[in-house]
């Protein structure tokens, strides 16, 4: 049974390594795979747009595991999400919004006997969702973790359409500093062509469009947008951070407008 995990808890510290050890200890076959633990800090919709990335590629049985919670100790729900294919287990904040489809089944989680009777405040990933994980690729059945509920939390749309306007926002900067927008090739009714919109964000407007990072021409730290491999737009720089050209920061508003 493959566990997935993504956490914004880095790897300096020994959260990550406190999760695994819970569900080995529960579940000694299964086999943990690390999607991400380096999402910025609190950052649910970056992380949402990584597990998007990753998530559809493991067997149907894979059990995915994130953790990015601001909300950890608060009345935020636990959940577990099953669809067709997969299991999500995680905090109820919209993490899983760009990978559940509706309808979905959702559960909120209990207490049980799976769970430790002393629950940290700070440590849910340690404490519940773990333990839960754990308990589904043992072959607990959700009913028996949690009950059903109808209103999994989601995330707010990525773009808003006025006009021929499109504004979306920043919602995921990779290491190499290209910023992901929030709008995807599917938003658009025709293909972009250099010098037919203009990206407005922040004090810069960018007109370029490229196929490939090294399509001529190539002008240094000339900002262009390009299709990234999940088909949403991303701003870039060839050879270059597009994030420090820019001063682009997550959740940063922008539009997209016919020239």
């Amino acid at each position: 049974m493959i566990i997935t995990l993504l956490t914004d808890f880095g790897l300096d510290d020994y959260y990550v390594a406190a999760m695994k050890g819970v569900i080995l200890s529960r579940c000694s076959q299964a086999r943990l795979i690390d999607i991400s633990h380096g999402i910025e800090a609190q950052n649910v919709l970056s992380a949402a747009y990584v597990q998007l990335g990753a998530y559809q590629l493991f067997p149907a049985g894979t059990i995915h595991l994130a953790v990015v919670d601001p909300g950890v100790g608060s009345s935020r729900r636990g959940i577990i999400l099953r669809t067709d294919r997969y299991d999500f287990v995680g905090p109820d904040n919209g993490l899983f919004s760009l990978v559940t489809p509706e309808p979905v089944e959702a559960f909120e989680i209990q207490r049980s006997a799976f769970l430790p009777r002393s629950i940290s405040n700070t440590f849910h990933g340690r404490d519940i969702f773990a333990p839960v994980a754990a308990a589904l690729a043992a072959g607990i059945k959700p009913e028996e973790l949690g009950t059903p509920i109808r209103d999994p939390k989601r995330l707010a749309p990525l773009i808003e359409t006025i006009g021929p306007r499109i504004k979306s926002r920043i919602i995921h900067i990779d290491r190499f500093g290209n910023g992901v927008t929030g709008i995807e090739r599917r938003h658009l009714s025709s293909d972009l062509v250099a010098g037919s919109f203009a990206v407005r964000i922040g004090d810069a407007v960018v007109h370029q469009y490229k196929r490939f990072y090294t399509e001529a021409p190539v002008i240094a730290d000339e900002p262009f947008v390009i299709w990234g491999s999940l088909d949403f737009l991303e701003l870039s720089v060839t050879n270059g951070s597009a994030a420090a050209l820019l001063g682009l920061y997550s959740g940063q508003e922008l539009t997209l407008e016919p020239r």
